[in-house]
């Protein structure tokens, strides 16, 4: 079988899925020399030091070192460094990382062009609705904190900045969505990861160190911005905070684009519109990532079966006129990211494929 074939099989056993497609077998051969694809096979999801992947390979360590160190820092492979002990590499997924990580810095990747249409014709071909084929979502969105009102209903991981305020490592960096797609002029640099992630995209200069003042501050450039908050589906921390719009972002076209609702959990929250107060400036229509508001011949017409709660328009409507509210069924959100991913294996039938692969 050929060796990029076998990495596409193997990516393809994580929750995030990498269905076989023309268009992600020519990504992969860009991002992988044929010398890298034979290595990264014989890695797994699981971080392995160098000594246990040589004695896989038969490549000597030194070699090995290197080949591995020059994956890491081009965002193919994930890597994790520990004072005293070998480096350890692991697999990384499509998203967050096959896609991502590239573009976080683009003008450290050649082929930028080619592969951010490739990724866009591959999210068609595949990716889009394998990312979203269980009924568990693995990202949600969480709406802009000064639009909810902090009752008793409130629970943390509904507030970002509480999350935020947990976390030990922040990272920003460019979107990846933006940066591949390029189809608005929205800002770039304003995506966050968090503790290892970002510890590893700062290491191999992919990201760079802020702290939590900042990061609230970007928060809220992001929100008068109309960009949307989208973090991991868990309540336990957080890994990612990706803020993005609705014509770039893989996750909130996979609803507008591939009419998959699975694409994203929308937040505990929908939009509740009063035409008394309304003085019909259509700012909301032009925010709403999802089309939910539209002008019509008075003020607007409100579609609340698409709203997905992110409050953008109610940030910046004038009068009051939206505001948020609870919703009847609120989605859950899952204890831990632990317990989503195996939910999420579970679902789409891959756990046993997932644990014999990280048992090698």
């Amino acid at each position: 079988m050929d060796v990029y074939k076998k990495l596409q099989e193997r990516l393809d056993t994580h929750p995030a899925g990498a269905p076989a497609a023309e268009s992600f077998d020519k990504i992969l051969r860009i991002l992988f020399s044929p010398e890298e694809a034979e290595v990264a096979v014989n890695l797994n999801f699981t971080l392995q030091p160098v000594s246990k992947i040589s004695q896989k390979t038969g490549i000597d360590v030194d070699t090995l070192a290197a080949m591995l160190e020059g994956m890491a820092d081009r965002g193919v492979i994930f890597a994790k460094k520990k004072p005293g002990s070998e480096n350890r590499y692991c697999l990384l997924p499509t998203i967050p990382g096959l896609f991502e990580f590239p573009f976080m810095r683009p003008e450290h990747t050649p082929h930028i062009k080619e592969l951010g249409e490739l990724w866009e014709e591959y999210h068609r071909e595949g990716l889009g609705n394998s990312f979203a084929g269980s009924p568990t979502p693995m990202m949600r969105v969480v709406p802009v904190e000064e639009t909810i009102t902090m009752t008793s209903e409130v629970v943390p991981y509904e507030i970002v900045s509480d999350m935020i305020s947990r976390a030990e490592y922040i990272s920003l960096t460019n979107c990846a969505c933006r940066v591949s797609r390029g189809a608005c002029d929205k800002p770039l640099e304003v995506c966050f990861s968090f503790d290892d992630m970002a510890r590893f995209l700062v290491e191999r200069d992919r990201a760079r160190f802020i702290d939590k003042e900042e990061a609230l501050k970007i928060l809220r450039y992001a929100a008068e911005e109309g960009l949307v908050h989208t973090i991991n589906n868990s309540s336990d921390k957080l890994t990612v905070i990706c803020n993005c719009c609705g014509c770039c972002c893989t996750l909130l076209r996979g609803i507008t684009e591939l009419n998959n609702p699975n694409s994203i959990s929308t937040s505990g929250y929908v939009i509740s519109y009063t035409p008394d107060e309304c003085i019909g400036c259509h700012l909301c229509v032009e925010r709403c990532p999802m089309a939910a508001l539209e002008e019509n011949e008075d003020k607007v017409q409100l579609y609340e079966e698409r709203c997905i709660g992110c409050g953008l328009c109610a940030f910046t409507c004038p009068t009051e006129s939206l505001i948020l509210e609870r919703r009847a069924d609120i989605p859950e959100v899952v204890a831990t990211g632990r317990e989503l991913f195996n939910r999420v294996l579970k679902e789409k039938g891959k756990l046993e494929a997932f644990i014999r692969l990280n048992q090698e």
